[in-house]
């Protein structure tokens, strides 16, 4: 049964040794911290260094970083700027770049093209969603996307949403995508009535037809296939009489 102890004095005249107790040796001098402390020195000093010679060009009004030597005057880059996510705050912003772009060339667009300070620049790969190209190809996925986070001086609010999108044809669109839909629907569905543009499109409801006998329609079908062959016939002979010069 192991035995209790009110205090480290206790343990020590009982015989049993604490946490406190159990090595008590000197430090060596390679422990020593002073001397662990010499090896960052050196890193110490040059991050001290370039911090302030960011603060110094950006209180300047010069870039914070080194510029690079090749010149372009017309970029060709497509930069879309992204809505935030709940994770960001208004000093960070998010873009989708090309799958080339690093973080010094979007530290750089932004600054030459828009003037804006990049910091802390992180960078993503994603998958891109699952696209399907008609109901008999499989989907599949487009190229990877690309974006980029960034680190502001300035905070910057996206505005509101406007409620009315009439502008946009936002409905519009939503009926054509319906439409699109319901065209494309197989079997018993194909003779539901549209909803899309409130069914001013189609498809309509069956409407009642006349009783007309079996024998009667055979008969009626047969006679228009018999002038619809015969009148072909013509056109066929007009045209080649008219080809030979007959």
């Amino acid at each position: 049964m192991p035995r209790v102890v009110s205090s480290v004095v206790d343990a020590v005249k009982s015989g049993a040794r604490s946490l406190a107790t159990a090595v008590n040796l000197p430090l060596k001098k390679n422990l020593d911290l002073r001397v662990k402390a010499k090896g960052f020195e050196v890193a110490t000093r040059h991050s001290i260094k370039l911090n302030k010679l960011m603060h110094d060009s950006i209180d300047t009004g010069l870039p914070h970083f080194r510029v690079g030597g090749r010149k372009q005057y017309f970029p060709t880059a497509r930069v879309i700027l992204l809505r935030p996510n709940a994770k960001h705050t208004p000093y960070q912003a998010k873009f989708i770049v090309p799958k080339s772009f690093n973080r010094m060339d979007l530290r750089d667009y932004l600054y030459h093209v828009y003037g804006l300070r990049a910091f802390n620049i992180t960078t993503q790969l994603l998958h891109a969603p699952y696209t399907r190209d008609g109901n008999a190809v499989a989907r599949y996925r487009t190229g990877q996307i690309k974006k980029m986070t960034i680190d502001m001086t300035e905070p910057f609010v996206w505005p509101e949403e406007p409620k009315n999108k009439n502008k946009w044809n936002v409905q519009f669109f939503k009926d054509l995508k319906t439409y699109s839909e319901e065209r494309q629907q197989v079997g018993s569905n194909k003779f539901k009535p549209g909803t899309a543009f409130n069914g001013a499109l189609g498809p309509y409801k069956h409407k009642a037809e006349p009783f007309i006998p079996k024998k009667l329609k055979r008969e009626l079908l047969n006679k228009k296939v018999k002038v619809k062959s015969q009148t072909d016939r013509s056109d066929d002979v007009e045209l080649i009489e008219k080809h030979l010069g007959l």
